[in-house]
């Protein structure tokens, strides 16, 4: 795939986090991201370093459902309803590669949303899955495959990619085909969104091994098998 890079999902850590050099299990070098007060820690490819948590506004109303979700009562504003927790990306520069990848993490406020949809399980995943979907629909970009979702430490992880050339402001095709994927986990009043950019199927594939734990003590993958 060509070389490119959303900009839109660069930024930093946010407060709370800390980020630190550590092997993944496979030995791969990884840093790591804790929030001991959502009790958090995600782990993601070393290369990957903080960027301007500004440029991360873009990528931030994409992870929340839904325009008019929160008008109602004492809700917030939904360009209010997404805290950024973690934004990397690789700096490829001079490097000679031409491979680019971001991550960016979210804590979404679930008072955000109406009551009834947070009432039951299936309120819950249809909001989810509905996420997901948002994220990764954009203008150029064909779906990798159907959402779904898959156990990680006894919560649901929703999961949807998409892949294509992303059409740019003035409906023109930037030429830097791209892999985008969106998962999202709702834990204990909170939802999890992270939102994942690479222009090379390898890294993206490298990108959804990053490690997460909700608290479990035990990490697993973000994704649990390769994208193909």
């Amino acid at each position: 795939m060509k070389a490119g890079l959303i900009a839109m999902v660069l930024a930093s850590v946010a407060a709370f986090g800390q980020a630190a050099n550590a092997p993944s299990p496979a030995g791969e070098p990884m840093r790591v991201y804790t929030n001991p007060e959502l009790h958090l820690t995600f782990s993601y490819p070393a290369e990957l370093t903080p960027r301007d948590t500004a440029t991360a506004l873009g990528a931030e109303r994409r992870m929340v459902y839904g325009t008019d979700a929160a008008t109602e009562g004492d809700h917030s504003k939904p360009d209010t309803c997404a805290k950024v927790l973690l934004a990397v990306a690789e700096d490829s520069a001079g490097s000679g590669t031409g491979t680019q990848a971001s991550i960016a993490l979210f804590d979404v406020n679930t008072q955000c949303y109406p009551a009834k949809v947070l009432r039951d399980k299936k309120g819950m995943d249809l909001l989810l899955r509905n996420m997901t979907i948002q994220a990764t629909t954009q203008m150029g970009m064909m779906p990798i495959e159907q959402p779904m979702f898959y156990d990680l430490e006894g919560h649901r992880m929703h999961f949807c990619a998409a892949q294509g050339t992303p059409v740019t402001t003035g409906d023109l095709q930037s030429g830097e085909a791209e892999v985008i994927g969106a998962a999202a986990v709702a834990v204990e009043g909170h939802v999890f969104g992270w939102v994942l950019e690479a222009n090379d199927p390898t890294l993206f594939n490298r990108l959804m091994g990053s490690q997460v734990d909700l608290g479990g003590g035990k990490a697993q993958r973000l994704f649990p098998t390769r994208v193909q």
